[in-house]
């Protein structure tokens, strides 16, 4: 009887699969989309100059596409260095921003549990909580941490963590950053929020936020490699792959210039970066993990589990309630089903809501409109509606890494990219789109890797230009190096720094760790500090003789913090 029922159960699910929409194991065209998809993503990664790239594509019940192209670092080959050098499916990359839907998610499972609700206002939830805008902070719910529309200029905040400061610091800083759009009026991009949130995650569970995505997604969803933050990520050795730096060089007598890349290093700095800015941008993970990830959005929060109830480990978690054939696919009716349930061949376990769920990937602000396409980002997820289909999805981009995973529900399609270089949104979302156009009629395929290339070249040629105007007082006067030597005094968060001279340049010691950075002078009052790959002028002010002023100097960080001077001490 019981072997009767795992045969009846497994027909029906056949059956089911092969007759949903969408379904196909070939385009309209007769064309092998694995080798199709093998094809184009290496063209992607040589046209790109992308070391390594990991790639999954899941297609209703199917696996279309595990694999890996390329290398872990640049300049190893397999033939020199052995098979271990070869990005796979299974290799680690940091998967950046990506993160924030996880952090989302576990708010979704709170909201679930009755822990918080998506309105609850974040003054409510963490009473030591401050804004610039006191009137913004008292109406600021849980869910405006998530838009991007809190009024702060994009990414501001994001690169204080490379001066030596930590996520209380950030946290308590929030006070002094001035926003610069109407509250919840427009979208611009931010890391920094997502502190907040991770914040009302510990509070209410009074566990950690790492805790917290370890137990609530990666271990009912099986992502066993996948680990957040930069520690699990060292640990991970031969299955890790190597950062790499993307950069541009600009071409003589007006020429397109060209892309090089460069391998980076452990830099304690840069991995200090990646914890600080933890759920926003924090988790490593791998394109095998990546698709159950996005298997479990497609199944709007259930996941079908391989392991018997019984067979679970102590201390699981998550629910091990089977469900219904029926309530797994609701377009057949229970009598179709006998009322079988899909333990012991398949066992679904809902981890959220179809309730929250549907709430994630809902478009919240809007992003991107014009005759072809609407573009919304929702809670961490980008919502796209254009001409041809859905297309739910979100980019990462962190140290040496860019990613991208998404899903067009009508098609049941996943999709996860996996890159080791900083290369361009252009490389991945049109290696993503072209995947998506295989399996839409018509025979005609957009050539995305092109277009998006030749257009990234042009964006270059255009001038950079600063995301707000540096409004510090600038000078042209070069100042005597050793009378800005000294002590400079500012309130917590901030700290005390000190700026000293050692053959011939100065040195400033600044933030929770006591990190000492270069100061290159560049003109005038102007001077450079370099950090992982970050620039932040530096000015000071009042030096000359007969000022009346103690000596101060302000960094400017590029996006409107403008957190005002430390002020030198008195001899």
């Amino acid at each position: 009887m019981k072997n009767r029922r795992i045969l009846l159960i497994s027909f029906l699910l056949t059956i089911l699969s092969a007759s949903a929409p969408g379904l196909r194991a070939q385009d309209s065209g007769g064309r092998d989309i694995p080798a199709g998809i093998a094809a184009y993503a290496e063209q992607v990664r040589e046209q790109w100059k992308i070391p390594g790239l990991s790639l999954a594509v899941i297609h209703g019940d199917s696996t279309v596409f595990f694999g890996g192209l390329g290398v872990r670092e640049k300049g190893r080959s397999v033939a020199k260095d052995g098979p271990d050098v070869a990005v796979t499916d299974s290799t680690l990359f940091h998967i950046g921003s990506m993160t924030k839907a996880f952090t989302a998610t576990v708010i979704a499972s709170l909201v679930d549990e009755g822990l918080l609700s998506w309105e609850d206002t974040v003054k409510n939830i963490l009473p030591d909580f401050d804004w610039y805008d006191d009137s913004v902070e008292a109406v600021m719910q849980v869910r405006d941490l998530l838009t991007h529309s809190t009024g702060l200029v994009a990414q501001a905040g994001t690169y204080i963590p490379n001066l030596g400061y930590g996520r209380d610091d950030i946290y308590r800083m929030f006070r002094y950053i001035e926003p610069v759009y109407p509250f919840r009026e427009k979208f611009a991009y931010n890391n920094i929020t997502f502190i907040i949130a991770a914040r009302i995650i510990e509070t209410v569970t009074g566990r950690s936020w790492e805790d917290n995505i370890r137990e609530r997604i990666f271990i009912p969803l099986g992502m066993t490699s996948s680990v957040p933050g930069s520690e699990g990520y060292l640990e991970a050795g031969k299955k890790a792959s190597v950062a790499h730096y993307f950069g541009y060089s600009r071409g003589k007598n007006g020429g397109r210039g060209s892309i090089y890349v460069t391998p980076l290093y452990g830099e304690e700095r840069a991995l200090h970066w990646v914890d600080v800015i933890g759920p926003a941008g924090s988790i490593s993970s791998t394109a095998q993990d990546m698709a159950r990830w996005v298997r479990f959005h497609l199944n709007n929060g259930a996941v079908i589990r391989t392991v018997r109830p019984e067979d679970a480990g102590e201390g699981s978690s998550f629910p091990l309630d089977s469900t219904a054939l029926s309530d797994y696919f609701p377009d057949i009716s229970p009598a179709m089903t006998g009322g079988f349930r899909i333990y012991p061949y398949r066992d679904t376990v809902r981890l959220i809501s179809r309730e929250q769920m549907d709430f994630l990937h809902t478009g919240a602000v809007k992003v991107r409109q014009d005759s072809s396409m609407r573009r919304d980002y929702g809670y961490c997820w980008y919502v796209e509606q254009n001409d041809r289909y859905k297309v739910i999805y979100h980019t990462g981009t962190t140290w040496g890494f860019t990613g991208v995973c998404g899903f067009v529900p009508e098609l049941d399609l996943g999709i996860a990219i996996l890159c080791n270089s900083e290369v361009s949104e252009y490389a991945r979302l049109g290696l993503m789109r072209h995947i998506i156009d295989l399996y839409l009629p018509g025979d005609t395929l957009r050539d995305w890797r092109t277009e998006g290339l030749e257009q990234w070249f042009a964006d270059k040629q255009k001038p950079r230009r600063r995301a707000v105007p540096c409004i510090i007082e600038r000078s042209s006067v070069t100042p005597d190096f050793s009378r800005l030597t000294g002590r400079y005094t500012k309130p917590a968060p901030f700290g005390d720094a000190e700026v000293s001279l050692k053959d011939g340049r100065l040195y400033l010691t600044i933030g929770r760790y006591g990190w000492t950075h270069r100061l290159d002078h560049h003109k005038g009052n102007e001077f450079w500090l370099r950090s992982d790959g970050h620039t932040f002028p530096v000015f000071f002010h009042n030096y000359t003789d007969g000022a009346e002023a103690p000596v101060d100097f302000e960094i400017d960080f590029n996006y409107n913090e403008n957190f005002g001077p430390w002020i030198k001490s008195e001899d």
